[in-house]
């Protein structure tokens, strides 16, 4: 049988998706995630700050620092030679790059004013750093990855995929109300309870699931946490409903949580 010469597209093809290119994608990706909110984050003047539905205290916004230093971290570490054809970077590798990148596009479309795609890629980093933290944490389970491979991955993905789930939730409320999709009020409020039981959901399921003992699902849990307590104190004197289904959630994860260990 004659065996064909690959043709130009199937050499473009392999070259964009082979190791060297992932490990530069994240590499570029994780420095614009650092550098394009810093240098080129969103500004509202006080009138033009989008409603406050659900949003947490102003304190919880710094886990964007450890965020940065571990999404560094990992760009650093997966970048060596020896981790270049590691299965688990392969696997768990892509979805965090398309993770950092997001986080890296979401400053300049909303300093823009292009709120809608802004929202689609607080969406983005919700699934990809998602996506990229289950792979993590069934090598991890799986023993797959070395105490270091779990320090340099695990910090990463876990508090990004919380992050970028509770900044999800919170701008989507925010967003339709800010749209009159929704109408401020009762009706708003409704709406942003509903988002936090969705966010507890998804916690419970990670405190609770089959890989709720991997690193990376603590880290996930304790982000998500975070975020809730946020919300507590940013909504305990304006939205008394919005505050206790916060409370319930975090206090549902840290139950089911000590229950299954």
């Amino acid at each position: 049988m004659t065996v064909l010469p690959p043709r130009s597209t199937d050499r473009v093809w392999a070259a964009a998706s082979g190791d060297h290119s992932r490990q530069a994608l994240t590499c570029v990706a994780a420095a614009a995630q650092v550098l394009l909110p810093t240098f080129y984050g969103p500004r509202f003047r006080r009138e033009d700050a989008p409603p406050n539905v659900i949003q947490p205290a102003p304190y919880a916004f710094t886990v964007w620092f450890p965020i940065f230093a571990s999404s560094i971290v990992y760009a650093i570490h997966q970048a060596r030679g020896p981790a270049r054809t590691r299965e688990t970077w392969r696997g768990a590798g892509w979805p965090l790059a398309g993770a950092f990148a997001a986080t890296g596009i979401w400053a300049p479309l909303v300093r823009s004013g292009r709120f809608w795609e802004a929202q689609a890629a607080l969406a983005a980093i919700a699934v990809l750093a998602e996506t990229g933290r289950r792979r993590i944490a069934r090598a991890e389970l799986n023993d797959e990855l070395t105490a270091v491979e779990v320090a340099a991955a695990a910090p990463a993905a876990g508090m990004l995929a919380a992050w970028g789930q509770a900044a999800c939730g919170v701008n989507l409320a925010s967003m339709l109300v800010a749209r009159d999709i929704v109408p401020a009020g009762p009706k708003a409020a409704a709406v942003g309870v509903s988002l936090l039981a969705a966010l507890g959901a998804l916690g419970a399921g990670v405190v609770s699931g089959p890989e709720r003992a991997s690193v990376s699902s603590r880290v996930y849990a304790g982000t998500l946490l975070w975020a809730f307590a946020g919300v507590v104190i940013g909504q305990r004197g304006r939205s008394a409903p919005a505050a206790a289904t916060a409370g319930g959630a975090a206090l549902t994860m840290l139950v089911l949580g000590a229950r299954k260990r």
